[in-house]
């Protein structure tokens, strides 16, 4: 009875993620590296003050993809989380004057070179994982949010105390060396009674373009073909095809067949890397 709660519960919870609207990140600058933050630290001042960023009218927000009205852009600067612009969702993109309308709500903020200094924040974030292998796979960037649902297995990404960055470990994509082993978790949707399932899929690089790495994939984590053909297609889809290995033996005597080897490109922040 308690498993097919559990069950139950899973399946309500992903039917209900799958109908909510994502919403539109912000941006955070560590170096030359760009990540986009699910969770927003402008927010958490927000329950002190008055009034919205941007006035929207009867609904006051632009649409269901950005409750909050607005994208702010973020920098770390001398280890120090800076507020740099925030934009109103509109055509023109119409610049807040950040420190009036905190001075206008009632908190006087520490500006350094113009920035404001955020040092209302303190949170830990880690890998944003709605759909992770479409993100993984369809884009560049890089998400990470809030932990919600306090995932202890999950790596810590960033850590802020009152707007330092006291830990970051994030791995620059440079860092992914030709020869690395790489897994991935991959779900896939097997029955309204059993929900997701996932599998471990295993490879190592054989190029980095400075955003995403091609695996070369060595197990799917699975035998069942149909499984595999699932992932291949549905899951991976425009990322990954095959290519003749013509260098390797052959591995089907009766058939005389060139081995084929499958790769995709993924990005590997998304992966674990197994040592």
């Amino acid at each position: 009875m308690k498993r097919l709660f559990l069950i139950l519960t899973v399946n309500f919870l992903a039917i209900s993620t799958a109908f909510s609207t994502e919403q539109t990140p912000d941006k955070l600058i560590i170096g030359k590296d760009t990540i986009y933050l699910k969770s927003f630290p402008l927010e958490n001042m927000r329950l002190r003050l008055k009034k919205s960023p941007f006035d929207y009218g009867r609904y006051g927000f632009p649409h269901t993809g950005c409750y909050r009205g607005y994208v702010a852009t973020w920098q770390i600067i001398d280890e120090t989380l800076m507020l740099k612009e925030v934009q109103k969702i509109d055509s023109v993109g119409t610049q807040l004057n950040i420190v009036e309308y905190l001075s206008d709500n009632g908190y006087n903020p520490k500006t350094i070179n113009g920035y404001v200094v955020a040092d209302w924040y303190s949170d830990t974030l880690k890998l944003y994982n709605f759909f992770i292998y479409n993100f993984a796979l369809e884009s560049n960037e890089f998400y990470i949010s809030k932990d919600y649902l306090r995932e202890k297995d999950k790596k810590i990404e960033l850590v802020f105390e009152n707007g330092k960055l006291i830990r970051n470990n994030i791995i620059p994509i440079e860092d992914y060396r030709l020869g690395d082993t790489l897994s991935l978790d991959v779900y896939y949707y097997q029955n309204w009674l059993t929900g997701y399932k996932n599998v471990t899929v295993q490879g190592v690089i054989r190029n980095n373009n400075g955003k995403k790495v091609r695996l070369e994939i060595l197990s799917f984590g699975t035998k069942n073909k149909g499984i595999i053909r699932r992932i291949q297609k549905e899951i991976m889809g425009n990322s990954g095809n095959f290519e003749n290995d013509l260098s390797a033996p052959l591995y089907d005597t009766k058939r005389k067949g060139i081995k084929r080897i499958y790769y995709f490109w993924i990005n590997p922040r998304y992966c674990k890397r197994i040592e």
